[in-house]
């Protein structure tokens, strides 16, 4: 009962990109990342197995929820920067441009980046795919058994604890506990550890009457609106070091959102409902660049986003292309890959 939180944590990017309003991008993508750890892990255990044959379905069960989507949200890329020109979208978004090269055409195809920091890698047709080559990788290492066991995901977990301290100890950038392929793992393995706690963490929350889905998304808003206040007035005084404690804080908000929408989800929404609504959250993700290129170039003779009249004029449009774009989508992709995605899961195909 996923897919209303999916679809929030996909506009909140979008908003992040288009109107310039701080912190909630990042939170709502390390979100994704929590939410990834644990729901990779559950199906690994719940449906696949770690067999070959499994690990096989598995694996074309992402391919197949990843790329068609993709390549179609590719396509799209060509045509908005083709209509809006290559120098308007240039301006506009300094990643998006057309491969020039075999080696950028095979970066784009796969969505694999092969950088330690895969945002610095250009093009990219969906300026945001940076983060699907972190996803992409953390699918691997829990497909070959990083959550097979509690044992093996509390050291994943610790792992990680100590990589995001040696960042700090070292005085890193900030990229290598955001951007960087390994600044994934702790949220990951967190989202993975939380498969084999969550019905301990739901007794608590139930205990203490904090279980509700609702009471729980209200925190996340509010911890997120918090920091974004804090980015823009400063109120508070914090430094460097003490912002990042928001991020930590919407992990742990995030791990318990998940619990709750997981044993309580159903009370709020039906599980058709919350589908049709999830299913616009990926294509969201995927096309909201592009969308906005478009409604940019259509209403104003200069490259026009963030928080401004302009700006979310063009952010108004930019939603009304996304939700058109994504519902051609998922009819025309989506809903038929689905059907072959039903039958890997469901063991009906010798892989």
């Amino acid at each position: 009962m996923f897919g209303l939180f999916r679809t929030m944590l996909a506009l909140w990017v979008m908003v992040f990109h288009l109107v310039d309003i701080p912190v909630i991008g990042p939170y709502a993508v390390f979100s994704f990342f929590v939410l990834s750890g644990f729901l990779m892990t559950t199906i690994m255990h719940e449906s696949y197995g770690y067999d070959l044959g499994g690990v096989k379905r598995y694996a074309i069960n992402r391919f197949l929820r990843l790329y068609p989507m993709y390549w179609a949200a590719a396509l799209v890329s060509v045509f908005a920067i083709t209509f809006a020109t290559p120098e308007y979208s240039l301006l506009y978004r300094s990643s998006l441009y057309m491969p020039t090269n075999v080696q950028e055409i095979i970066f784009n195809s796969s969505m694999i980046y092969p950088s330690l920091f895969p945002n610095k890698i250009l093009p990219r047709l969906s300026p945001p795919t940076w983060a699907l080559t972190v996803e992409i990788f953390y699918y691997v290492c829990i497909g070959l058994g990083a959550s097979r066991t509690k044992v093996r995901t509390h050291f994943w977990v610790g792992l990680s604890v100590i990589y995001f301290l040696l960042s700090y100890v070292l005085d890193a950038a900030d990229a290598h506990r955001y951007s960087s392929l390994f600044a994934g793992t702790l949220p990951f393995s967190l989202g993975a550890l939380l498969y084999f706690y969550k019905k301990e963490i739901f007794s608590v929350l139930y205990e203490i009457k904090l279980s509700s889905p609702i009471v729980l998304i209200s925190i996340y808003v509010l911890n997120t609106a918090f920091f974004t206040l804090n980015e823009y007035y400063n109120p508070f005084s914090i430094s460097t070091y003490l912002e990042d404690v928001g991020k930590y804080c919407n992990i742990f908000i995030t791990l318990l959102v998940i619990v709750s929408l997981f044993y309580r989800g159903h009370e709020y929404f039906s599980k058709k409902r919350d589908k049709i609504i999830g299913d616009y959250s990926y294509p969201i993700y995927l096309l909201h660049w592009q969308c906005g290129l478009l409604a940019s170039f259509m209403l104003f003779e200069s490259p026009t986003r963030g928080l401004s009249r302009d700006g979310l004029i063009s952010f108004g449009l930019s939603i009304l292309f996304v939700i058109i774009l994504s519902s051609i989508l998922i009819v025309s992709i989506d809903k038929n890959i689905s059907l072959v995605r039903n039958r890997f899961k469901a063991n009906k195909v010798i892989c």
